[in-house]
């Protein structure tokens, strides 16, 4: 293990969001704390918090890795279903399950949770890993259990603040160092012309092939877009829904973090096409190093590179670690009436500790970044998001025909994947679909009550709707009004030479009233 000036950047990087992470979560003595917060956060660190959670290490990498080897086929599917996943959760938000469909509804919904949970955080930890060991040029597998302890011992003992400022920092960090390195890498490039010439004759970038229905690739990519496009609602983002002041929050902060997310996600995208383009035929298996080892010559910018490679790392596993600690204590441990060590608090952080040191022990897989995120999120999907959305589009219905539809759905991944597999196509979809003609065709079949019952507090819905428009129709009438020349002479520096310009061209386009007022500005 050697140390220079890129160690000392990372190392430095660690120790900051560990000091930090701690220090900010002082002052806890309820679970509510250590859960929501009190509910007083901005709505700009909850955009924060959110990207940083959505952003995550295996993001990064499968979609390098999904556009270097699919092309515009993955790009496609990528950035549009991330971006309406995400606008979709802001508009999209209701009650939780448990209130509706009861105690074991609410079981196996925590069970279902922490499977895929684990599972999530698990794949993080594997790029941590990689991280270390190419900083630090260690054993791989120290690598996992030194980004598990430092993320899990935060996470833990710092609660839902020391998770949402330290997902500030990370926000920041791979927010300047994705398009950093976008850019760096496009500068390396020797010309343009040899990007739009490969582009072009490259088969993975013919759009006519990509959504070409003939080609059963097309169809694998229609199942990935909807495996993207459709809300897993996850206990992260059930808790940064839960942190928002009210609904307005909610939207706001979730349509905010959409559009962040689908700049970040064509950034990412543009870094896979540049790496075709530079490095055609890399083994995929060592794309970290690829991506930082060749042609990062400043020294400095390495360190820089992969701190915001574990910013994405971290800033999802501790989001994971603290909600699904809640998920595990809360929802669990009181539906089967498990007694508390001292008191709730402490059992949720002894969940936390436990739900990483799980989670490390379950990092040590092989595969590709984008199955592996794929098969963690089998065990949740299939079995939760279907009746969750179906509720939020109002259909209510029995804790019978959830229960049914869960199993049902779940049966239907494993059958998949061991005896039915169609080409790439994944069991998530299949098990989803499933669950969704089961729940219907229960709740009739079975003559359930509920149905269709539409929005519960149709009030509040429609004054939300009201506000949606009326800020719509201002945003449009600012936009359609707006004129460069006034917005230049208002916000201009003070200066004699560039006012006298800016006079000149205003009164070529004012009348004699319009400049008289805008002069004295």
């Amino acid at each position: 293990m050697t140390f220079d000036l890129d160690t000392l950047v990372f190392a430095s990087f660690l120790i900051f969001n560990l000091v930090f992470g701690l220090s900010s979560g002082q002052g806890i003595k309820t679970v509510k704390d250590y859960a929501v917060g009190g509910r007083n956060f901005t709505t700009a660190t909850l955009v924060a918090t959110i990207v940083s959670t959505w952003i995550s290490g295996d993001f990064f990498f499968s979609i390098i890795t999904e556009a270097y080897i699919r092309g515009l086929s993955s790009i496609w599917t990528s950035v549009l279903g991330e971006f309406l996943c995400v606008l979709a959760v802001g508009i999209f938000c209701a009650e939780a399950m448990g209130d509706l469909y009861g105690n074991k509804v609410r079981i196996i919904t925590a069970i279902s949770g922490l499977i895929g949970v684990i599972g999530i955080i698990s794949v993080q930890l594997r790029i941590g890993g990689m991280v270390i060991q190419c900083i630090a040029d260690i054993d791989y597998h120290y690598g996992i259990i030194i980004a598990g302890l430092i993320i899990t011992f935060y996470s833990a003992f710092g609660g839902v603040r020391s998770v949402t400022f330290t997902d500030v920092i990370q926000l920041f960090t791979f927010g300047a160092v994705v398009p950093s390195l976008a850019y760096y890498l496009l500068e390396s490039t020797d010309t343009n012309v040899s990007i739009i010439d490969n582009l072009s004759r490259n088969p993975l970038f013919d759009y006519k092939e990509t959504f070409n229905l003939s080609n059963v690739n097309t169809y694998y990519n229609i199942s990935l877009f909807l495996f993207f496009v459709l809300p897993s609602f996850n206990p992260a983002i059930f808790q940064r829904i839960a942190m928002s002041k009210n609904v307005n929050q909610v939207i706001y902060s979730f349509s905010i973090a959409s559009i962040a997310v689908l700049i970040l996600s064509i950034l990412i995208n543009w870094i896979g096409v540049l790496l075709i383009t530079q490095y055609p035929g890399a083994d995929l298996k060592n794309i970290l190093s690829v991506v930082v080892n060749s042609k990062l010559a400043i020294i400095g910018f390495k360190g820089l590179i992969l701190s915001g490679i574990m910013a994405m790392v971290m800033s999802t596993v501790d989001s994971f670690i603290n909600s699904s600690s809640i998920l595990l204590v809360h929802d669990l441990g009181q539906s089967l009436k498990i007694k508390f060590f001292k008191n709730e608090l402490t059992t949720t952080r002894i969940g936390a500790m436990f739900i990483g040191t799980l989670s490390i022990l379950f990092s040590m897989s092989d595969g590709r970044f984008m199955q592996l995120f794929i098969w963690a999120n089998m065990f949740y999907m299939p079995v939760v998001s279907v009746p969750f959305i179906m509720t939020i589009f109002g259909f209510r219905t029995s804790g019978k025909s959830v229960l049914i539809a869960m199993c049902a759905g779940f049966c239907a991944v494993i059958l998949w994947e061991n005896f039915i597999k169609v080409g790439e196509i994944d069991g998530l979809i299949p098990g989803m679909f499933t669950n969704l003609v089961t729940l219907i065709s229960s709740h009739y079949i079975l003559k359930q009550p509920g149905g269709w019952v539409g929005i519960k507090n149709i009030e509040e819905y429609l004054a939300i709707k009201k506000n949606r428009e009326e800020k719509c129709q201002n945003l449009k009438k600012e936009f359609l009004s707006f004129n460069l020349l006034r917005a230049c002479k208002k916000n201009v520096p003070q200066g004699e030479g560039v006012i006298s310009m800016l006079n000149y061209l205003d009164s070529k386009y004012f009348s004699a009233k319009e400049y008289k007022s805008f002069s004295n500005i």
